[in-house]
């Protein structure tokens, strides 16, 4: 291996340190604009989820601490009134679907390496539960998380899990990005059964306790409409966020490399 001279060797590394300083510093600036990018997702959806669109709309008191003031014609139903508890046993030619924390009930059957339990292709699947879209699917286990989540296409989830079926018809876009605000998911945690975190359960009795607003379901739609715009946006630009740390990662990686081989020459007077 080649090396330089002592006195070579200590320019090249206080140079790569610091331009590797700084490369860290934009790195962390970058990362930082995707939180803010989060936050800012989170807050918007929280305000058209529980004050609307509308600015100008008049406002009346929710009657519910943590909820606060609502639109004037928005309703606060419990959902024991929106939901019944759907217990429909499972097909071999269903699709076994999940409920993540991070993407809610999933739209394509999961993979053998994701499911854990993946034996239960071979077994009898009449332990799992029937979910049809427009269900709201959600982890007994993990929905003070924010397992929760609409159902988008006929499937069974894990016999852990609860399924609960509209009564009436909602836009269940707007129910999902409601139940996964974080001010529900803090009800959904004080709602839930448990003397530690991984014990704790939310169960029916306990889920149907739970206030839910509903506006009429030509705004619930437009409220989705324009959170799923929004989260695209927000997407993209994460994305491209992404792409530059990257990118700022290859080039640090490039320039140690050319440093410490010689492929460019660094000035000792650092």
């Amino acid at each position: 291996m080649p090396i330089p001279e002592l006195r070579e060797q200590t320019a090249i590394a206080e140079f790569l340190e610091l331009k590797t300083d700084q490369i860290d510093q934009a790195i962390i600036q970058k990362e930082r604009q995707i939180e803010l990018l989060h936050e800012h997702r989170q807050i918007l959806i929280h305000k058209a989820v529980t004050r609307g669109l509308d600015p100008n709309v008049e406002m009346k008191d929710s009657g519910v601490d943590w909820i606060g003031n609502i639109p004037g014609h928005w309703q606060v139903l419990s959902n024991y009134a929106l939901f019944a508890e759907r217990n429909e046993p499972g097909r071999d030619d269903l699709p076994i679907l999940s409920v993540s924390i991070h993407t809610a009930v999933s739209s394509e059957e999961i993979s053998d390496e994701e499911n854990i339990r993946g034996k239960v292709r071979s077994e009898d699947k009449t332990t799992y539960k029937r979910v049809k879209p427009g269900d709201i699917a959600f982890n007994m286990m993990r929905a003070w998380q924010g397992a929760i989540g609409a159902v988008e296409i006929e499937g069974m989830v894990s016999p852990a899990y609860i399924v609960a079926k509209p009564k009436a018809a909602f836009d269940p876009r707007f129910l999902e990005f409601q139940f996964r605000t974080r001010d529900y998911i803090q009800q959904i945690d004080r709602f839930s059964k448990g003397i530690a975190d991984f014990r704790k359960r939310l169960y029916w009795g306990e889920f149907k306790r739970l206030p839910t607003l509903l506006p009429p379901i030509e705004e619930q739609k437009q409220i989705s409409d324009f959170i799923c715009k929004l989260n695209d946006k927000i997407e993209t630009a994460i994305s491209c966020k992404k792409k530059e740390i990257e990118k700022l990662n290859e080039y640090k990686a490039i320039l140690i490399n050319s440093a410490v081989t010689g492929k460019i020459r660094v000035c000792d007077s650092i």
